[in-house]
């Protein structure tokens, strides 16, 4: 079994200015209220914490959005 070569790269600047067409991921919690911290900017930029409730989504698991060529992961 041999694993692929994976390269790193840091970026220093705005994580939404990223091409829209990069995923995003970030932690929320369970009940999705995003209050805090970088979930808020999350929530103000993508909208849609209905569509995530509905997705009825536990801890450990992953709800998702598409947002144009966009796919952001909300790992709860």
């Amino acid at each position: 079994f041999v694993v692929p070569a994976v390269q790193i790269r840091c970026v220093k600047g705005d994580l939404f200015s990223c091409p829209s067409t990069d995923a995003l991921a970030h932690c929320i919690s369970e009940d999705c209220r995003m209050g805090a911290g970088i979930a808020v900017l999350f929530k103000k930029k993508f909208g849609g914490v209905q569509e995530l409730l509905d997705q009825k989504k536990k801890t450990g698991e992953v709800a998702v959005l598409q947002r144009d060529e966009r796919y952001i992961y909300y790992l709860v």
